[in-house]
Order: structure tokens, then sequence, then C-alpha cells
């Protein structure tokens, strides 16, 4: 088992690769797949219908859920910008989903193909899966979400319920709630969690600061399976790093 130095150097040393890595390639993606909107596209795209563009758009009014990768051999997540998704091997992308790993579904399709994302990770690590190759997971009370939940390096989520919603509060830390003074002297960035009110849906809430109106503002998805709640967020929720995603448990 690592130390939890060695924890915090490896979390350190990853998000400085993920901030290189979404410079490059998953900065290209998220133009066609995150929270930004096309400023200009291609003529193929341009007739498309809005169910042909796998994005999650506004979180809080998407038709999100939560789903498990069926074939015992997974599935490749294919490439979203058209002529893909298809059988073709151009449009297999890097990721490679296994058997029993968590999506987000998004409600878009395109023929036998929808639109997921990557749960628990970062919200431009989507793409097409066949929708044969998905299974929503049951559903679950809404008592289940109550509680404290952390995660290894420190940041926590504590859930309450209010009728047939859900307050939350939480802290994300960067590189980890307590980093070495020495590796760290400045102390860990922070971020906040939006409080609220969620109705979870099909698994899944989605928590925005009710005042925020700004695409780029933080957005937190959060949905539950079992003993585990897994988290993703848009990066625009705390300091420089900051992100709440990942898997939580009480």
């Amino acid at each position: 088992m690592f130390s939890m130095p060695r924890l915090v150097g490896l979390r350190i040393a990853l998000g400085q690769f993920r901030s290189a890595w979404r410079g490059g390639k998953l900065r290209r993606r998220r133009a066609a797949l995150g929270w930004v909107i096309f400023s200009a596209l291609s003529s193929t795209v341009a007739h498309a219908s809005e169910h042909d563009i796998c994005q999650i758009g506004d979180p809080v009014n998407a038709k999100l859920g939560l789903a498990q990768i069926k074939p015992s051999k997974g599935t490749d997540l294919r490439e979203a910008e058209a002529p893909c998704p298809d059988a073709n091997n151009r449009c297999k992308p890097e990721i490679h989903l296994k058997k029993n790993e968590l999506v987000l579904t998004t409600g878009r399709v395109n023929g036998p193909y929808v639109c997921v994302y990557v749960a628990g990770s970062y919200l431009d690590q989507g793409g097409y899966v066949k929708q044969t190759d998905i299974a929503p997971r049951p559903p679950l009370p809404l008592k289940a979400w109550k509680g404290k939940w952390r995660e290894p390096f420190g940041s926590w989520i504590r859930l309450s319920v209010e009728g047939a919603a859900l307050k939350a509060e939480g802290e994300a830390f960067y590189p980890s709630a307590h980093p070495s003074k020495k590796d760290f002297p400045g102390g860990p960035h922070m971020g906040d969690m939006p409080p609220g009110p969620s109705t979870p849906r099909n698994n899944v809430a989605v928590f925005a600061n009710p005042d925020d109106h700004d695409p780029e503002g933080c957005r937190v998805i959060v949905a539950l399976d079992k003993a585990t709640l897994i988290v993703s967020d848009n990066g625009n929720c705390g300091g420089m790093n900051v992100r709440f995603s990942g898997n939580y448990y009480k």
C-alpha cells in the first residue's frame, strides 16, 4: 500500500499531467463534448439534430441517469464528432470502458448509440456507446443519500434530506486536506460544494448555486450506486486543480 506522502505526491503529479493533457487533446474534445457552445460547426453537424451532439450542456436541466457497462469484454467510448459514431476504427478513442464501469447517460442518441460520460471523472471524458451495452442502475431511496461522505484525500460532502430534495455542504482540497508544509508550504487549494437543493432522478443529483446562471460556474454531478457516491464536476468549484470528482464513502 502507498503511504499518504506518496499518495499526495502521486496526486500532485497526476494533477500536473491532467493539466497538460487537458491543454491538448482533451481541450479539443471539450469543444465537442463539454460545457462550451460551438462557435462554428461543419455543415454535417450544422444540419444534425440536438440529439446528435454528445454534450451535457446545462446539467441542472439535463436528463441524466446512471448506468453500468454490460459486456464482459467492456466497450469502447467512441468519438462524438461527425461522422462518428460508427463501427469504423477511426471512431475508437483511447478510452475503453470495462465491464461494470459506471457512466452518466445523457439521453442524447445517434442511431444505436447513446452519449455518456465517465462517472466520477472530469466532464470532458464523454462519447458514444451502444445503447445495448449499458444497463440502468436500480433506483435507491432518498434516505440512502443522507450522511457525510469522504474521499481518500480529505474532500468531503455532507448530504441532508429536506422533503423530496437534498441539501449539500462540503469542501474539496488539492493536493489533499493536509499536505506536507515542505511540499506545499502555502497550504491546500480549496473549493466549496454548491448547497442545492437538488432532487435526485435516476440515481443522479446535480448541485449548483441557486443564483449562479453562468454555465461556466460550479456544477457538481453526484450519482449514488450501492454504498458509493460517484462525483463529477466541471472544474470551476475552487482554486487551482481543485476537483470534487471521485468516489466517496461514508
